[in-house]
């Protein structure tokens, strides 16, 4: 979405403007404000991955079978009482920078005939509509027949690659950086200086919305960005219209977790 069309208002400038002068080219503006914006980069991951069979195996994935501790151990909807979608492990051994250890699962209840992502409000975090959980591998997995009328294709995680991130202008002017019009419709026009799109690990959300970080029901803490799931990428599913939905994760506390999505 462009940025324009969710902008209520231009940011005025003040002493925190990033200031470009007109006599400026629009490659010399483009590297001021990229060279700006470079003490807010994190590194983002893109997961590369490979279709396989599904199978009940602690590898990061989307989609197929989760590892299964025991036979109840595949969380079921409590509205519709089918098992969910497992929409993303990750074996932190195999991932970049991982806090904690074992694995992280999301579930999704997917039932478009009881509408079950809708009446869980699924869109929330710590919704009864999705499980985030963080468990520990311990031998070979349980394998069972779920209760769900299609399981998603499995998209194994074989590897990462690393790409620059950058916040969003709500982030920004969090940070205390305001652009101006001109300066969002360089970074716009030329894919530069924004938030990533598609499936990502770590990095900036690319909030289709405001910023929405949750808040820990443990201790308080604001959880922080782990994982980003867009719609229809490594999974066929789409979050309302176009969304996207963002995986926080406890800075303190590792096992808890929480999903929150948002669309146009």
């Amino acid at each position: 979405m462009s940025f324009f069309k969710k902008l209520f208002g231009i940011p005025s400038k003040d002493k925190s403007t990033i200031q470009t002068s007109s006599k400026l080219t629009r490659m010399e503006r483009k590297e001021l404000l990229l060279s700006q914006l470079e003490t807010h980069v994190r590194s983002a991951y893109i997961p590369i991955v490979e279709e396989t069979s599904a199978s009940f195996t602690s590898n990061s994935k989307f989609g197929g079978y989760p590892y299964l501790r025991h036979e109840a151990d595949w969380p079921i909807c409590p509205n519709c009482n089918n098992h969910m979608q497992l929409f993303l492990q990750l074996n932190t051994e195999h991932i970049p920078i991982s806090q904690g250890t074992g694995l992280v699962q999301i579930f999704y209840c997917t039932n478009d005939e009881l509408c079950c992502d809708s009446v869980c409000e699924a869109y929330e975090a710590f919704s009864t509509g999705v499980v985030c959980r963080l468990i520990q591998v311990d031998g070979d997995s349980v394998t069972i027949k779920p209760k769900m009328e299609e399981i998603f294709k499995e998209r194994r995680i074989t590897s990462w690659e690393e790409k620059k991130d950058y916040p969003h202008y709500e982030e920004l002017e969090n940070l205390g950086i305001q652009l101006c019009v001109d300066d969002y419709q360089i970074l716009e026009e030329d894919e530069i200086g924004i938030p990533l799109t598609g499936d990502k690990l770590y990095g900036w959300p690319n909030w289709i919305q405001s910023p929405e970080y949750p808040t820990s029901k443990v201790n308080k803490a604001t959880l922080q960005f782990l994982f980003q799931i867009d719609s229809e990428c490594n999974l066929p599913y789409m979050f309302g219209d176009s969304g996207c939905a963002y995986i926080f994760q406890n800075p303190k506390q590792f096992d808890e977790l929480a999903l929150n999505w948002s669309c146009c």
